[in-house]
């Protein structure tokens, strides 16, 4: 019979041995591979969330200030714009800003010919603005140090018909010369009345940041204006998740002959009653500081981050961040 012969002791060791290496080598492997596909799956998740974010902020503040066909006259009520019937009661909950000292002002244009179509404003240690925009600044939930953003203008397209309007929101019919804000239950401003106008509906929206009870995640919300519960907030849950701080710097022409272009970036706190009234805020610069809405045991955030005047210190803890930067320009503000 041909002798048969198994492995030797020596030949077992070394097979062990190079299989041991092989499942190292696999493990490690794998082990990075997790890791990769984890930092990637909260890069992609704060990067959605800001580009989100910015888009909707940037969107509006582009158009700050736009009020379709009327550009004849100031925004001043009883004056340049009527207030019909369905108009003329006050807002619940509305947002008033007294902030130049002139009679408190809220969604709609005031007699004393002061309009303000932008309020930037920002949330003090006591979740204050300062007594303005007491809509915001009556929730405990809010984030310190961030900013309240509030815009007034005219969204989507004109109205053809009457039958278009929804009973709950408020609309801004206009020529060049003269405006009216109505509601579905007034009489619709025709063109024999109100030659070559056009119907918008009108809105006063705000952005701000809290920190969502269910989730605890910092969120951004917004409120806009309806007819039947004043300033409402905009869905059943925040628009954004992980928008961890907002910035807004105001751009000014510091000129002293005016020329219409930016020579500074600076806080809304910073611009003097002056300046707004001679139309030299032309712009606004946002920062946006966006988390990730889980953790990535694997990392330690040790970045501070700058947001224009403000510095964000390192929080040392397992969230992955992104500062998103834009900038805008005001092409219809009104003053």
């Amino acid at each position: 019979m041909i002798q048969q012969r198994g492995f030797t002791l020596v030949e077992w060791l070394i097979a062990i041995v190079i299989g041991l290496f092989l499942t190292a080598g696999i493990g490690s492997f794998l082990v990075a591979s997790q890791r990769s596909t984890e930092s990637t799956y909260h890069s992609e998740q704060l990067m959605d969330s800001g580009r989100i974010a910015m888009h909707l902020i940037t969107r509006d503040l582009q158009m700050v200030g736009f009020f379709g066909e009327y550009t004849g006259k100031p925004m001043v009520r009883n004056s340049g714009v009527i207030l019909a019937a369905g108009a003329n009661g006050a807002i619940a909950n509305d947002c008033t800003i007294d902030w130049v000292g002139s009679t408190p002002e809220g969604s709609f244009p005031s007699a004393d010919g002061r309009f303000s179509p932008l309020f930037v404003g920002k949330v003090s240690s006591s979740n204050s603005l300062s007594g303005q925009y007491a809509c915001v600044a009556n929730r405990s939930n809010l984030v310190v140090d961030s900013d309240v953003i509030g815009i007034k203008r005219v969204i989507g397209a004109p109205m053809a018909a009457q039958t278009d309007l929804d009973d709950n929101r408020y609309y801004f019919a206009a020529n060049t010369a003269t405006s009216q804000i109505f509601t579905k239950t007034d009489t619709w401003p025709t063109q024999a009345a109100m030659p070559g106008r056009q119907v918008w509906e009108y809105q006063h929206i705000v952005y701000f940041l809290d920190v969502s009870p269910q989730s605890g995640l910092p969120v951004l919300r917004q409120l806009h204006l309806t007819k039947n519960s004043g300033m409402l907030l905009a869905g059943s849950g925040p628009l954004v998740e992980g928008i961890e701080r907002m910035r807004v710097l105001l751009g000014v022409d510091t000129d002293t002959t005016q020329d219409g272009a930016i020579n500074d970036f600076v806080a809304a706190s910073a611009v003097t009653p002056l300046q707004w009234s001679e139309g030299r805020v032309l712009g606004a610069k946002v920062f946006l500081l966006v988390r990730s809405l889980t953790e990535d045991q694997n990392y330690t955030n040790e970045t501070s981050y700058q947001l224009g005047d403000i510095t964000v210190a390192a929080a040392n803890d397992h969230y992955r961040r992104a500062l998103f930067e834009s900038v805008v320009s005001f092409r219809n503000m009104r003053y």
